[in-house]
Order: structure tokens, then C-alpha cells, then sequence
């Protein structure tokens, strides 16, 4: 059977399901002249409702007037879906359908990941992979993030492998199971962790990643959750293990008058004695409030890498973060990683916009100068 035709829809908050919603957006787009294209929801998660557009109208006009003039669409998070099709899941045994599937795109407005959304691109658009293996002992970046997922482009043998997943990071359940491809529940987030090893390896061909699945699908993670990942990692250097880099593409903003937590303090400050680097993410609301963990940049001896998206303070791309807690800047507009397909051996590729790939590009870049370092014989 042949796969249905891509169509045109957008993403929105699960607000838009309330009684009367659709209408009153449609009113809006009526009166800007667009006729009224939203259609109801085919497809809700917990999170986000996907709204098809209908007829002949380019959905980013449609985001673009609601986001003007809408009341209270800031609270929507819209965005255009790429590449959106529906499609069913067949039980092999059955020959039954087991769960409608839509591929989501980012959402990036809950914790400051990427941006509104990527857009799928050509593979002829991403370099050549790098060779793999590496000569000598990699780099090593921990990824705590949304867990890489597989994908063509990411080598998958030769020793040492690229992509270590540890089965258990402490003793509460991390790192977190990845339920999409069992229930077709995709979210936002399904693909970030990838899209940033991508990133990693174009930048530091030599180095190697330990992926921890702390994110949900959604973008959110716990507190403790990271709290444990972080003692985890602790313990793993304390053991001999190697750990050069840590990449922590989150962050919620600051609240008034709140101290940098504590707990953060200490295990940044156990990590930094044992020569780990902490590269975080300066967020993506386009405003000076500082973002934990990358704010922590600021603290007298710090190992944290705080990274916005631009090429200065100055000259800053709109929607990153700001400040002079911000130490580096780097582009944040990018070609990487998408796994568009459940299988072992996801295919797609994507531009995308954040901090998150600022940071994963100087993750990167300090991995690199680790293993040219060891090279020269400089560091264990």
C-alpha cells in the first residue's frame, strides 16, 4: 500500500482542544483574510495537538497571523509540522493496525532546547561522515539529553564503539526507557539528543559519546533525575573511567532572587576537580534572565562552558539568551541528524535552530583539543 501524501499542518499546545477554540482561531484568520483553515485536532499526545490546515493556505502564514494577532498565543507554542503524514503501525502477526502515527517536529519553548521547529533537508546538505574508528584513546562527551538514536550516518562498528548507552545510571530507573517506537507516542524531543550527535561528530571526529536518557519525549526532565545522572557521573570518574566533556542542552530560566542551587554547585565543582568540563545551553526566549545550569558559568572557578547562539554578545542571533553569564558564542543554525524513521537505521536530515547546537558545536570543539592534547602527550 503506498504511503499517503505529505500534508500541510501545524503543531499547538493541547489548549487548542478546549470547547470553541478552533473557531475562535478560525475567526482570526477569517478576518486576516485566510478564510478558516484549521480543521479539528487528528492527533493528540499529552503535550501538543496536531491541527491540519486545509486547502491551498502555506501553514507559516497561518502560525505567522495567529502569533500576531491571536490573544494569547504565546501560550500555543505553534509551529509547522515537516514532512507530516499519518500513517498506521501493522501487528505482523495480525496484519491489524495497531496506533495512528505522526512524526512531530521540536517544539523547544519548554526548557530551551531548539527553536520552533526543524525543517527536513537533502542528505546531500550534511557533510560525509567522518572515518571511524580513531586513532589513539577517544574524547569521551556525555550526552544527557533526549538518548541518540540510531541512525545511518553514526558509526555503529569498529572498536571503540561511538555511541556507549549505559543500561543503569544509578538506582532510580535512569536511564529512562524510550517508549515511542512501542507505542508511536513521538514528541518534540524524540530526535534532539541526535541531532546534537551529529553535531559532535562533524566537530570532533575523534570523539566518542555516552548517551543518558534523561528527557522525556516532551523536553522536560526531573530535577532528581539529573541530580542522580550527576552523582552517576561522579562515581563513573571516580573509577577510572574517562569523561572529558559533559553537554547539558537545558535549562529552565532563573527565578527572582534565587541562588544558583547548590547541589549543582557541588557536583560541578566534584566534576571540575576531576578535569570534566560541563557545556550548557543559554536557552532560547531572546531575553537576559539567566538560565540554570549555563548561569553557573558565572561562579568563580566554575567548569561550566555557557554557550548562546551568535557570534557575540552584539552580534546575537534573536531568540538566545543573553548576558554576561553567557562566555562563548557560537552559530546556532545548523545541518544534523534527524531520525525520521523508527528502525535501526534512521535516514533523515534536518536544519534546526537553538543554543542546544551552539553548545554541542563547542562540546565539540573542547573534546577535539582533549584528543590533541593527549596526542602531544599533555594530558593522561
Amino acid at each position: 500500500m503506498s504511503e499517503p501524501a505529505p500534508r500541510s499542518a501545524i503543531l499547538a499546545s493541547r489548549s487548542v482542544t478546549e470547547p470553541g477554540e478552533i473557531d475562535r482561531l478560525n475567526a482570526i484568520l477569517a478576518d486576516a483574510g485566510l478564510g478558516r483553515p484549521l480543521g479539528p485536532p487528528e492527533r493528540n499526545t499529552p503535550t501538543v495537538s496536531v491541527l491540519p490546515v486545509l486547502g491551498d493556505v502555506d501553514p507559516r502564514r497561518v502560525v505567522d497571523t495567529l502569533r500576531a494577532t491571536a490573544p494569547g498565543a504565546g501560550e500555543l507554542h505553534l509551529q509547522v509540522v515537516s514532512g507530516y503524514r499519518v500513517h498506521t503501525v501493522a501487528d505482523p502477526a495480525t496484519d491489524q493496525a495497531l496506533v495512528a502515527t505522526v512524526p512531530l517536529t521540536a517544539r523547544g519553548l519548554k526548557t530551551g532546547h531548539g527553536t520552533v521547529s526543524w525543517t527536513e533537508v537533502p542528505a546531500a546538505d550534511m557533510p560525509p561522515a567522518p572515518r571511524w574508528p580513531p586513532a589513539g584513546s577517544p574524547p569521551i562527551v556525555v550526552v544527557l539529553d533526549s538518548g541518540v538514536k540510531p541512525h545511518h550516518w553514526l558509526p555503529k562498528h569498529g572498536h571503540p564503539r561511538f555511541c556507549i548507552n549505559p543500561p543503569r545510571v544509578g538506582s532510580s530507573g535512569l536511564p529512562l526507557p524510550d517508549t515511542a517506537p512501542a507505542t508511536g507516542e513521538f514528541s518534540g524531543y524524540w530526535g534532539h539528543a541526535t541531532f546534537l550527535a551529529g553535531l559532535i561528530r562533524l566537530t570532533a571526529p575523534d570523539a566518542q559519546v555516552v548517551s543518558v536518557k534523561l528527557m522525556s519525549d516532551d523536553g522536560t526532565l526531573s530535577d532528581d533525575d539529573l541530580a542522580e545522572a550527576l552523582d552517576w557521573l561522579i562515581r563513573y570518574r571516580h573509577d577510572g573511567r574517562v569523561v572529558d566533556v559533559v553537554l547539558m542542552a537545558f535549562g529552565r530560566p532563573k527565578e527572582p532572587g534565587e541562588d544558583n542551587p547548590a547541589s549543582l554547585t557541588r557536583q560541578f565543582g566534584e566534576l571540575g576537580r576531576q578535569g570534566v568540563t560541563i557545556v550548557a545551553s543559554a536557552g532560547n526566549a531572546g531575553v537576559d534572565t539567566e538560565t540554570i545550569p549555563a548561569c553557573l558559568a558565572a561562579d568563580r572557578c566554575s567548569p561550566v562552558v555557557s554557550v548562546g547562539a551568535g557570534t557575540s554578545a552584539e552580534n546575537r542571533e534573536a531568540y538566545s539568551n543573553y548576558g554576561p553569564w553567557v562566555r562563548e558564542w557560537r552559530t546556532g543554525t545548523v545541518v544534523s541528524l534527524m531520525p525520521l524513521t523508527r528502525g535501526p537505521d534512521g535516514n533523515g536530515f534536518a536544519q534546526w535552530s537553538g543554543t542546544s547546537f551552539s553548545a554541542a558545536i563547542v562540546a565539540g570543539e573542547l573534546a577535539h583539543a582533549r584528543a590533541a592534547a593527549r596526542a602531544a602527550g599533555l594530558r593522561p
